[in-house]
């Protein structure tokens, strides 16, 4: 088992373009990206600090609640966008360890970090047409 990340030249855009749709598709069918833009309640009487500490607790609260809902709420949805970053030789099962270190392996990467927060963006311009 691979990423995608380890393909080169052709193999990989075609890769890439496989991605994109199956996040395009993720991220319609489970509606994450709705978490992020929740809100702290702030009062005008809260101090800089006290508005800061809302604001990163909300942010954990958040990335917690994208966690949920890609991982228990929409597991299957998730699987196929997985499917589509990670490669796996013709009749190798994936197991769930393997799976989800494969996925680790990918989100700590900062190139891939970087490519995943740029094709998110070409994907909600596109969704937005």
């Amino acid at each position: 088992m691979k990423t995608i990340a380890a393909l080169k030249g052709a193999d990989f855009l075609r890769a890439c373009n496989r991605v994109r749709y199956a996040a395009q598709e993720m991220l319609s069918e489970t509606n994450v990206l709705a978490i992020r833009k929740h809100m702290p309640a702030l009062t005008e009487d809260m101090t800089e600090e006290q508005r800061k500490a809302a604001m990163e607790k909300q942010s954990k609260k958040n990335i917690s609640d994208m966690l949920d809902r890609l991982l228990e709420e929409k597991p299957e949805e998730t699987y196929k966008f997985l499917q589509a970053v990670i490669i796996h030789e013709e009749g190798e099962e994936l197991d769930g360890i393997d799976l989800m270190c494969a996925a680790m392996e990918l989100v700590t990467d900062p190139k891939v970090i970087d490519f995943l927060s740029r094709l998110t963006r070409l994907v909600l311009s596109n969704m937005a047409d």
